[in-house]
């Protein structure tokens, strides 16, 4: 008797493994990508072109409301500057937001393409 309850018990344990395993494999499988989406090297220049804008205004020197409001005065120069909307710019960034090891390898070309820009700044600094 005791053989039989323990089938009992590990058959249902079996199916919710089979289950969860199923789930997490379908939620981390590639989802179609949206048309109009932005390629990884065209989204790590959009997000380093967001970046350089947002650190320009925030030194300013004005309000937090000020800055929000000087962004998105200066964002849609950004996006016509690379030759996107800021709609495809978001449905981008969303799509590889569900995407974390893309978005990963995203981040990581952004943050070797600033620390390039600040190489660059500095060796031109001392050129002069």
């Amino acid at each position: 008797m005791l053989i039989s309850v323990n089938k009992m018990v590990f058959i249902p344990r079996v199916l919710a493994i089979m289950v969860a395993s199923t789930l997490l494999l379908l939620g981390c499988s590639k989802r179609d990508k949206p048309k109009g989406l932005l390629g990884q090297s065209e989204m790590v220049r959009a997000m380093t072109e967001v970046y350089l804008v947002e650190q320009k205004v925030s030194t300013v020197g004005v309000s937090r409301d000020s800055t929000s409001q000087m962004f998105r005065y200066m964002s849609p120069e950004i996006f016509k500057k690379l030759g996107t909307s800021d709609s495809i710019f978001r449905l981008s960034f969303d799509y590889y937001m569900k995407n974390p090891v893309l978005m990963e390898e995203i981040y990581t070309a952004l943050i070797d393409s600033l620390n390039l820009r600040e190489q660059q700044m500095i060796s031109n600094q001392v050129k002069k």
